[in-house]
């Protein structure tokens, strides 16, 4: 019979009030609580800390900001809880850096758009060589590539995706 080992789980939104910015607004934390071991990230979102409700972990009243802050919020914790039920199923164990590194999309092992794309185009040469697929295409595919890296490079300055 399988056992799967019950773990505690919690996400908690919480104020930097530490470091308020210049307009005097304070960064949203979230806290990804797993068997008692803490790990947290930036929300990205930015909140007069007037308007926090401590208890409850969002913003005070019914303002097109409450709303749209606390959207965010909602959507977080639904991404997180998403990604904690994926790493028990196919895993058994979660902890809460790799359950904060997989919401962020900073898994070991993943495979970034350029590398895949290039795995892509190496399986696609195969393809060509066994009479599978056209020269032709597989030209314009690695044109595309290199028009995709100049453009992530000049227009964002990233070297990969």
């Amino acid at each position: 019979m399988e056992t799967t080992k019950k773990s505690t789980f919690k996400v908690l939104f919480y104020l930097k009030k530490n470091a308020p910015k210049k307009n005097g607004k304070v960064t949203v934390m979230c806290r990804i609580t797993v068997n008692g071991k803490q790990s947290a990230f930036s929300t990205k979102l930015d909140i007069s800390a007037t308007n926090w409700d401590l208890k409850y972990g969002r913003v005070l009243g019914k303002s097109r900001e409450a709303q749209e802050v606390n959207g965010k919020l909602d959507k977080i914790r639904l991404g997180i809880e998403e990604c904690y039920s994926k790493i028990l199923k196919n895993e058994g164990a979660v902890n809460s850096v790799k359950l904060k590194n997989a919401f962020l999309g900073m898994q070991s092992g993943e495979l970034t758009f350029f590398k895949f794309y290039e795995q892509f185009l190496s399986d696609y040469e195969k393809k060509v060589n066994n009479g599978l697929r056209v020269n032709g295409t597989r030209s314009k595919y690695k044109i595309l590539l290199k028009h995709l890296r100049n453009f992530a490079l000049t227009k964002y300055g990233y070297s990969d995706l």
